[in-house]
């Protein structure tokens, strides 16, 4: 008799909490608080969940904004040429320069002298260290030679740095060192005695006129090639501005040497990493 009372006390208890399961606030029934969870236990899940959004969205907010980061570094490629090896590029136009300087010195060499005021009775080894030794002094050159003719070759001096993608300072330097050194005490000074106009006036309008050059040619070049809407004027004066660069760039002797035209690097990115791809 006692174990059938027992069992009818254990079913009487036992049914309302089958008949209202808890839930996270509780037994359904409002009037069944004795269920109901403590509320330190629903406070603290709450917060943790809160914190767990704020965390995640926090760091899908972070995620977009790389993304957006990572894709205008990718889009900001210039729209002109710049090479990516500016040391490979500035030795093989050094290289050019130096040929181009030797043909330049027999052209002038077989010109009148009236026109190059050089003593051609004289020419040698002799002569070059007696005029280094003279020299520098004020020479009696006409306005082309003095006034265009070594202001634009110290301006293409000055372009071949430039556009390799050194400073202005450097290029200046490098144009200063090569129209004196190279040219006004080397080689020229083997049939004139080095002057003052060309060891100032060539590096100085040089650089001047050199980075005019230069923004002009990324100015045509971010153009597609076109000045004033013409493209045979933009190439020309390309050509007339650079023309180390034109064999360099057109020719296709840069790439021979292994520089690569930093436009033709195409840049993609993904959810899962940041790749690049030459375009040949």
């Amino acid at each position: 008799m006692r174990i059938w009372l027992l069992l009818l006390c254990s079913a009487l208890i036992v049914q309302p909490i089958c008949a209202h399961p808890i839930s996270d606030k509780g037994i359904k029934n409002s009037d069944d608080v004795l269920y109901a969870p403590p509320r330190f236990y629903v406070a603290q899940k709450d917060q943790a969940l809160c914190a767990r959004g704020s965390a995640c969205a926090l760091e899908s907010r972070l995620e977009k904004e790389r993304r957006v980061q990572e894709t205008l570094k990718l889009d900001s490629k210039p729209t002109y040429y710049k090479p990516d090896s500016p040391s490979t590029y500035l030795n093989t136009t050094i290289g050019l320069l130096g040929g181009g300087i030797v043909v330049s010195i027999i052209g002038l060499y077989i010109m009148p002298e009236s026109v190059t005021n050089w003593d051609r009775s004289r020419f040698g080894f002799k002569a070059w260290l007696q005029d280094v030794q003279i020299g520098p002094v004020i020479d009696a050159d006409n306005f082309w030679l003095n006034g265009v003719a070594h202001p634009y070759f110290g301006a293409v001096y000055y372009m071949q740095p430039r556009v390799a993608g050194y400073s202005w300072a450097e290029s200046a330097l490098f144009s200063f060192i090569t129209s004196s050194i190279f040219w006004e005490y080397g080689i020229e000074a083997f049939v004139e005695i080095p002057s003052w106009q060309d060891l100032i006036y060539t590096p100085a309008m040089g650089s001047i006129f050199g980075e005019i050059f230069y923004q002009s040619t990324k100015y045509i070049q971010s153009n597609g090639n076109r000045l004033f809407g013409s493209k045979i004027l933009g190439l020309i004066v390309v050509g007339l501005m650079d023309p180390i660069g034109v064999i360099m760039r057109d020719f296709g002797l840069a790439k021979f040497m292994g520089v690569r035209d930093v436009r033709q690097i195409t840049s993609y990115a993904t959810p899962m990493r940041v790749g690049f791809a030459m375009r040949f």
